[in-house]
């Protein structure tokens, strides 16, 4: 009965300590650095798994109908040119890549805006550091929504383990999107409200969306949770599925950085690595400003599996303590 009751107590601690882990997951972050990067309006970032890096997108198309973006390491220098093409075919000034994710196989999804529409990008061409990607009207495309104009679709993630989607809407109203059942094939989604965005208060406009599920946090209690990034806020939350705030991380520290002159630098773009870290672009607004990478680094720690499995069974050794403890009240 003693060891019992000491199993029990390490599986508690175990769990005390990771549940105060988990509830203030973005208190676990430390500056990594910040670093001046080439891409113009950078309006999104997506981290590369298969080759551990960074895609930065450009939302403003060149005189000629390219969108030029870059790829850069995890320490922030660039390493390739990216160029799509077929943004006048689009409209004027409707090549508004405002979303991006990376799916695998060398392949991203990037949301566009105006026409809350995510396509499919492969690589097309390689010339030395720049490369080249299916051309915007050569895309599969997947509507997710009405067209909106410049308050439409901001921001999107995946999430590898489950194949969802979720994507963000700036404004007019601010919603989060849940999208399932991606086929690009087909190109059809189911997509429904995640919640009711009247649950994160606070938020001046919704920037992007980050799944914690795609890296170490896969395994953990917080792994299905989402990180929210709100620009204009300088703000970034940790929120769960149903809309309940765990943690948050104030940005505005950095606001005289992205945005010195005081012309609308914000940032725009969020995702994580392997190891949790965190990494977000600024714009330059409306002014002077310079585009920016910023790392925020993670330095908690993460149970093991098998630290998981010990708590999962120690429940289940208490329970059926419990359970045993009040059958033999009930017959005394």
């Amino acid at each position: 009965m003693k060891m019992m009751f000491l199993r029990a107590g390490i599986v508690m601690f175990a769990f005390s300590a990771a549940s105060s882990h988990a509830a203030g997951l973005l208190d676990n972050y430390v500056v990594g650095f910040s670093k001046a990067i080439d891409t113009k309006e950078a309006s999104a970032v997506a981290y590369n798994w298969d080759t551990r890096t960074l895609m930065v997108t450009n939302d403003e198309e060149e005189d000629d109908g390219t969108n030029i973006w870059g790829e850069y390491d995890l320490n922030g220098n660039k390493t390739a040119t990216i160029i799509l093409s077929g943004c006048l075919s689009l409209g004027s000034s409707q090549c508004d890549a405002e979303g991006l994710a990376y799916v695998g196989n060398g392949q991203y999804v990037v949301a566009e805006e105006r026409y809350q529409d995510i396509a499919l990008l492969s690589q097309t061409g390689v010339d030395g550091t720049t490369r080249t990607y299916t051309a915007y009207p050569d895309a599969p495309t997947i509507s997710v929504g009405p067209d909106a104009g410049n308050s439409g679709l901001e921001g999107i993630a995946y999430n590898k383990v489950t194949g969802d989607f979720f994507g963000v809407k700036e404004r007019s109203p601010e919603t989060i999107w849940k999208i399932s059942g991606a086929n690009f094939g087909t190109e059809t989604a189911t997509v429904t409200e995640l919640f009711d965005i009247a649950a994160l208060p606070g938020l001046d406009r919704l920037s992007d969306i980050a799944v914690l599920s795609n890296g170490i946090f896969s395994a953990t209690p917080f792994g299905d949770n989402l990180l929210i990034l709100s620009g204009r806020s300088f703000n970034l939350l940790e929120v769960t599925q149903a809309g309940q705030i765990l943690s948050s991380y104030d940005l505005s520290g950095f606001k005289s950085l992205v945005d010195p002159a005081n012309q609308g630098g914000k940032f725009e773009g969020l995702t994580l690595d392997d190891a949790g870290n965190i990494y977000l672009v600024s714009d330059d607004g409306d002014g002077p400003n310079q585009s920016y990478l910023l790392k925020l680094s993670y330095a908690g720690s993460v149970p093991e599996p098998a630290t998981w499995a010990m708590m999962l069974g120690g429940f289940a050794l208490i329970g059926s303590t419990m359970r045993r403890r009040k059958v033999a009240l009930a017959f005394s």
